[in-house]
């Protein structure tokens, strides 16, 4: 096992007993019903890096985020002094606080957690700094290190304000890493990173034209704007901001694919050119602004041959949904760059990217063979989506163990699976019994189902199934799941 699948589960446990005893984390303890907790993730934000984030809520609006350092017994004695250090380094990057989580014994050193409480005690005696010490995990309960923890030193968020300013972290609503059905693609991660490569490495940012009509109606839409940056909605001059318009006007709205529609004398056509990045599948090129009936390119052709709308007025609704669209795909493709490791805080290609790129460029298919691999490793191990896997399974084999047929009825005189109820339940004891997920972005009755995006993504790289069974859920093929991860290991020591 990883030992960032390790530090997930440390980090979900810390916050369940946070939430039994708040007395272990508050000096002015709030009451257990004010009081929220859940195990998220930093992804890869400014140096240094913990291993793990826990966000406390109290009722009212006060939130504390406290960065979590986890060691592992083979990092030695050696890791727990590194630990001391590591601590106090994310109190200065702005942490509310941060709590050491360290094998119970190490040979040559017993005790463990109480020797960094006297260490912490004659030394810094900062009160924003706690310890636990942990018996190993066991892998067959869904919190791994549920009763393995032995407190050393409590921490005190709210006893002094953080000594920086407070860390700035993108919002998580899960422990594992954000994804996108339709977005999380590798070959259009490939593309974006290739782009930041590129410009990294002193490549020229290109100039990109836009055609007379779609300026104008920028114009129209935002008087004084700059059509490029506006239709790519990247206004900047970072790095990230240069491989974005490069990104978009090469591969998405490339020069084909700008234009919203051809006219034939009165008769308006679709254009309905395809991306230059293939879906997942491997199967075809994405399609983007068109493809179904509430496209915008179909809706405003549609408009257009109904006499409903002006060309003038076409135009403008056309370019400001490729600036909206434009906003919410970097999101996702920002996001999921950083969430997997590719990149760092500072847009950069981290050596995993570096990796990721230099492998589809050799191979020329981002969805087979050592991308793929390399793709899957980040999803499990960086991602978090190992942790999201272990939960499901666990509580799987808890609730059929008591009730084989749990979330299954008769319909039609023949025995049917309950997906919908299955993955509602799951979700519920993520957020209400695990704390691995924020309990207000539970979506219990709302259209999307629980994990559509994480689902999809694990479908498609065959570590899944698209069916359920009885007695047992979502069936997951364990071979494909650890070739993957001690790939990713192994592929890692012979760099």
């Amino acid at each position: 096992m990883s030992h960032d699948l390790e530090a997930s589960y440390a980090a979900a446990e810390v916050a369940a007993e946070w939430l039994r005893h708040p007395e272990h984390c508050f000096e002015q303890i709030p009451q257990k019903n004010q009081l929220s907790a859940y195990a998220a993730r930093e992804g890869r934000n400014s140096w240094p890096h913990a291993d793990g984030v826990i966000e406390l809520g109290v009722a009212g609006g006060t939130s504390y985020s406290v960065a979590l350092e986890f060691k592992r017994p083979n990092e030695g004695i050696h890791g727990v002094l590194t630990a001391i250090g590591q601590a106090h380094a994310y109190l200065r990057k702005g942490y509310a606080g941060s709590v050491i989580v360290i094998p119970e014994e190490y040979s040559g050193l017993l005790s463990s957690g109480e020797y960094v409480r006297d260490v912490l005690n004659l030394t810094s005696k900062s009160p924003a700094i706690g310890v636990y010490g942990y018996q190993s995990p066991d892998m067959a309960k869904p919190s791994p290190f549920a009763g393995k923890l032995q407190l050393g030193r409590g921490l005190k968020v709210d006893a002094v304000p953080p000594i920086a300013a407070p860390v700035q972290l993108a919002r998580t609503e899960t422990q594992w890493a954000h994804v996108r059905e339709g977005s999380t693609d590798p070959d259009a991660l490939f593309k974006y990173l290739q782009a930041i490569k590129l410009l990294s490495g002193g490549h020229a940012p290109p100039k990109h034209q836009i055609p007379a009509n779609l300026e104008m109606a920028v114009d129209t839409v935002k008087v004084g704007a700059d059509a490029v940056n506006y239709i790519s909605n990247a206004p900047g001059n970072e790095l990230a901001d240069h491989a974005w318009r490069m990104f978009w006007f090469e591969h998405v709205l490339h020069a084909d694919a700008i234009q919203g529609w051809t006219r034939s004398g009165a008769t308006y056509e679709v254009n309905a050119t395809t991306s230059k990045i293939m879906r997942s599948d491997g199967k075809a090129r994405k399609l983007f602004f068109v493809g179904r009936v509430d496209s915008i390119k179909n809706k405003l052709c549609a408009a257009l041959n109904g006499g409903t709308t002006t060309e003038t007025d076409a135009f403008a609704a056309l370019v400001q949904n490729y600036h909206n669209r434009a906003h919410s795909y970097r999101e996702d493709i920002d996001s999921g760059a950083e969430h997997l490791g590719f990149v760092n805080s500072d847009g950069r290609l981290t050596d995993e990217g570096y990796k990721f790129v230099d492998a589809c460029e050799r191979t020329r298919d981002p969805n087979n063979g050592l991308p793929r691999a390399l793709f899957m490793s980040a999803v499990l191990r960086e991602g978090g989506l190992g942790a999201f896997l272990h939960y499901i399974y666990r509580l799987s084999e808890e609730a059929f163990e008591n009730n084989p047929l749990a979330f299954s009825g008769q319909i039609r005189g023949k025995l049917t699976f309950d997906n919908a109820a299955y993955l509602t339940w799951i979700e519920k004891q993520m957020a209400d019994r695990l704390h691995v997920i924020r309990k207000v972005s539970s979506r219990g009755g709302a259209a999307r189902r629980p994990f559509q995006a994480e689902l999809a993504l694990l479908r498609n790289l065959g570590i899944v199934s698209e069916k359920f069974r009885i007695g047992v859920g979502l069936i997951v093929n364990w071979p494909a799941f650890q070739d993957a991860l001690e790939f990713g290991q192994s592929f890692g020591r012979l760099q």
